[in-house]
C-alpha cells in the first residue's frame, strides 16, 4: 500500500506540527474533553411543565423547594374543589333521579285510588273464600284489571284497617272505573241479592231529613235507617270526618258532608255503603284550593262547611253567594265596630228544618237552637249540604264593606253598608212598609 510520507512521520515521531490545510480550523477546549459530571446551570435542568424529575430536585434551592410545594398544594385545593363539584353534581342527580321516581310512583297510586285514567267498563270478580289477606285481594283485583296498583290497594286496607272478614266469598261484577271506597262497598255487600238500581239526585242545600225522605222514596232505606246511619254509623276512616272535631252540640253529626249530587244506588243498598258515597265524594269534590284559602283565613273546614251551609240557603243563585259571603265575613270580622254582633240570618232559626213551613204540625224534633238571631258566630255546625260554589264562596267572599243584605220575593238582592240603607233596601224589596 502506498502511505502518507507526512502522516507516518507524524505517528513515529510524535505529534506533528499542525498544519494548515486552508482557512478552516478547529479548536477544542479543555472543559470538552473533561470526563464525569457536568455542571450547568439549575434553572435550565428544571422541567417546563409539571413536576421537576426526582435526580434533579437535589439541585433546587430551599427557596425553589417551598415554591414547588406551595403550587403542589395549591393543586392540590384545586382539584379537590373540582372534586367536590363533580360529587356534588352526582349527588343532585341521583337525588332528583329518585325524587321523580317517588313522585311518579306516588302519582300513579294516587291516580289508581281515585280510578284516574281507568277504562270503563265491568270485570268479574271471583273470591275463593271469606277472610283473604289485603295483599291477596288486592292481586285478584289487579289480575282482573279492577285495579291498576295491587299494592296501592293492599296499602290503604292496612291504614284504613280493613276488617277482611266483612269480604266474603263469590263472584261478584264490578265497574272498573270504581275508586277503592265504591270497590270495597261493592265487596261487602256479599252475595246478597241487590235490588233494582236507582238513581237519586240530591239538589244543593238539602238537609239530612230532606235527604232521608228522598232516599226512603226511591226504596234505597227508610228514612230512619238514614239518620240512625247519620248519626251512628263510624266513618271516621274519610279523612274529612276525622278532622271535623268535636261532636258536641251537633244535631247531625253528618250534615254538611253529604255532597249533593246525582248517585246510583240500589234499593235496599248497605246503608254504610250509601253514606260512604256521599262523603267520599265530598271529599273528592274539596280542591287544595279550598283548603289554601281556608288556612289563608285561619278557617278549620267545618268552619268553611258551616258557613257555605248560610250562604246556601240565604243565596239567591250562585253569583249572589260571594256577596253574601263578604256580608257575613264583615259582621265576623269588623262588625263589633259597628255594634253587630251577630249573623242574624233566617235561614238558621227552625233548623233541623228548613223553615216553618216544614215544620210537621206532629212529632216535630226538637228545636237545634241554632238561631243566629241569638248566637254570636257561628252555629255549631252546618244547617244543610252546601254545594261547590257555596263552599268557594266561604273561602273566597267578594271584598265588599256591605254588612247587610235582604232579597225580595223575585231574589233580587239587596246590599247596604248602613242600618239606614238596609231599611230602605227593605222597602225597596217589599218586605217593610
Amino acid at each position: 500500500m502506498n502511505e502518507r510520507p507526512e502522516q507516518n512521520k507524524g505517528m513515529a515521531g510524535g505529534p506533528a506540527e499542525p498544519r494548515a490545510t486552508g482557512s478552516f480550523k478547529v479548536n477544542i477546549d479543555e472543559k470538552e474533553l473533561m470526563t464525569g459530571p457536568i455542571e450547568t446551570d439549575r434553572r435550565r435542568r428544571q422541567e417546563p411543565y409539571g413536576e421537576p424529575p426526582a435526580s434533579s430536585r437535589a439541585y433546587l434551592t430551599d427557596e425553589e423547594r417551598r415554591q414547588e410545594k406551595k403550587a403542589h398544594r395549591k393543586r392540590n385545593r384545586i382539584k379537590a374543589r373540582k372534586n367536590k363539584r363533580i360529587f356534588k353534581f352526582m349527588w343532585l342527580c341521583m337525588v332528583l333521579l329518585t325524587s321523580f321516581t317517588i313522585a311518579s310512583y306516588l302519582i300513579g297510586g294516587s291516580n289508581d285510588f281515585f280510578a284516574v285514567g281507568r277504562n270503563e267498563g265491568t270485570t268479574l270478580i271471583s273470591i275463593p273464600e271469606s277472610g283473604l289477606d289485603p295483599d291477596k285481594l288486592a292481586e285478584i283485583l289487579a289480575d282482573s284489571g279492577a285495579i291498576n296498583k295491587p299494592e296501592f290497594f293492599s296499602l290503604y286496607c292496612k291504614v284504613k284497617k280493613e276488617d277482611m272478614d266483612h269480604f266474603p266469598a263469590g263472584e261478584f261484577t264490578l265497574e272498573t272505573d270504581k275508586d277503592y271506597e265504591d270497590i270495597l262497598d261493592t265487596l261487602k255487600q256479599g252475595n246478597r241479592t241487590l235490588g233494582e238500581e236507582v238513581s237519586v239526585t240530591i239538589p244543593e242545600g238539602y238537609n239530612v231529613l230532606e235527604i232521608a225522605q228522598l232516599m226512603e222514596e226511591k226504596e234505597v232505606c227508610t228514612a230512619q235507617e238514614f239518620l240512625d246511619g247519620v248519626n251512628g254509623l263510624d266513618f271516621s276512616n274519610y279523612s274529612v270526618i276525622a278532622n271535623m272535631g268535636g261532636g258536641e252540640g251537633r244535631y247531625f253529626k253528618l250534615e254538611g258532608y253529604l255532597f249533593p249530587d246525582t248517585y246510583n244506588f240500589y234499593k235496599g243498598e248497605d246503608l254504610e255503603s250509601v253514606i260512604g258515597k256521599l262523603i267520599n265524594n265530598f271529599q273528592n269534590r274539596i280542591s287544595d284550593q279550598i283548603y289554601l284559602l281556608a288556612e289563608q283565613r285561619g278557617m278549620s273546614m267545618d268552619q268553611v262547611v258551616i258557613l257555605a251551609s248560610i250562604i246556601q240557603a240565604e243565596a239567591a243563585d250562585t253569583s249572589d253567594m260571594f256577596d253574601v259571603s263578604s256580608v257575613l265575613h264583615n259582621r265576623l270580622d269588623f262588625g263589633a265596630e259597628y255594634d253587630i254582633y251577630r249573623l242574624e240570618c233566617d235561614s238558621t232559626m227552625n233548623y233541623p228544618y228548613r223553615n216553618p213551613a216544614a215544620v210537621p204540625e206532629s212529632g216535630a224534633l226538637a228545636n237545634a237552637g241554632y238561631s243566629t238571631y241569638e248566637l254570636d258566630g257561628l252555629p255549631p255546625s252546618p244547617i244543610c249540604n252546601p254545594g261547590a260554589e257555596a263552599i268557594l264562596s266561604a273561602v273566597r267572599p267578594n271584598d265588599t264593606q256591605y254588612l247587610y243584605f235582604c232579597h225580595a220575593d223575585d231574589g233580587t238582592a239587596y246590599y247596604a253598608e248602613s242600618s239606614w240603607q238596609h231599611e230602605e233596601n227593605l222597602v225597596l224589596a217589599g218586605l217593610a212598609g
